[in-house]
């Protein structure tokens, strides 16, 4: 199984629901945005929220995407972060970290409820997620929802977290050369520019030291390190929240922008983690 990575911003401080609505306003949409068949059931994502929170799950983070002309089945995209402030990983040196459920809807008759399982990191403010292709495609369709249903994904998000530290545990051990390091960050810097790795296209790229070096600065203390965790820390966040400059060999440097599609976001950090994890040995 592949996973994936998602980064957001989230913080410690739970949304309230009228600082949800300033979010993710189509999440309390009261009917779906397009002509839908007899046995969709239209339930806003609000309600969700408001059975998660009787779990235990708050909202600290929401995204949707921005409203295109004459593209009506992106209409009402969105998604929402959730944590229990009562299940926490304790890390080393304070890099304590919060498992996340991030639920993914929309109202547009096309999509379904989708969850995967977030790992929140307290020292950077990086939100992870941490989930595989199996549990990412866990549904609840827009027909029949229960509170029964929400349990489970529930319970499997607390299934998952063991596996997912485990994963950590074994990038924390995975000692990267300097030669490992850059080509990570050069395979990211494809993955980014959505170059498939190892085409012809892909040989024919080469970026800068000085790239490669500005990706793999570190920044902070809890970063410090040659692992392959703390190394693949310090590449994700740069290619996800931009800010660096980039440059071909012999070409003009660039300043490369943060990434503000959460579906964007998503998409790269799948690729982004099952590169970093293929380096464990």
């Amino acid at each position: 199984m592949s996973d994936l990575i998602f980064n957001n911003t989230a913080t410690a401080k739970e949304l309230t629901m009228q600082e949800l609505k300033n979010k993710v306003p189509y999440a309390f949409l009261s009917t779906p945005s397009r002509a839908v068949s007899d046995k969709y059931i239209h339930l806003p994502t609000s309600r969700v929220v408001e059975d998660l929170s009787k779990l235990g799950w708050v909202p600290v983070e929401a995204k949707q995407t921005a409203t295109k002309q004459g593209k009506k089945s992106n209409y009402s995209k969105h998604m929402i972060a959730f944590r229990n402030p009562d299940i926490m990983i304790k890390g080393k040196n304070g890099d304590d970290a919060f498992p996340q459920i991030i639920l993914t809807n929309s109202h547009d008759g096309l999509s379904s409820f989708k969850f995967m399982v977030g790992i929140y990191r307290m020292v950077c403010s990086n939100g992870l997620v941490v989930a595989d292709e199996e549990f990412a495609n866990f549904n609840i369709r827009h027909r029949g929802y229960t509170f029964e249903e929400l349990q489970t994904v529930v319970a499997q998000v607390v299934e998952e977290v063991p596996r997912k530290v485990e994963v950590m545990n074994k990038m924390n051990a995975k000692e990267l050369t300097k030669a490992e390091q850059e080509t990570l960050a050069l395979n990211a810097l494809l993955l980014r520019k959505g170059i498939k790795l190892g085409s012809e296209e892909a040989k024919g790229i080469e970026y800068d030291q000085d790239t490669l070096d500005e990706i793999l600065e570190v920044t902070r203390p809890a970063d410090e390190g040659d692992n392959l965790w703390v190394v693949f820390n310090r590449v994700q966040e740069k290619l996800i929240k931009g800010g660096f400059s980039a440059a071909l060999r012999g070409s003009k440097v660039r300043k490369v922008k943060s990434i503000k599609s959460f579906q964007t976001d998503i998409k790269l950090n799948q690729e982004l983690f099952k590169l970093a994890t293929s380096m464990v040995a």
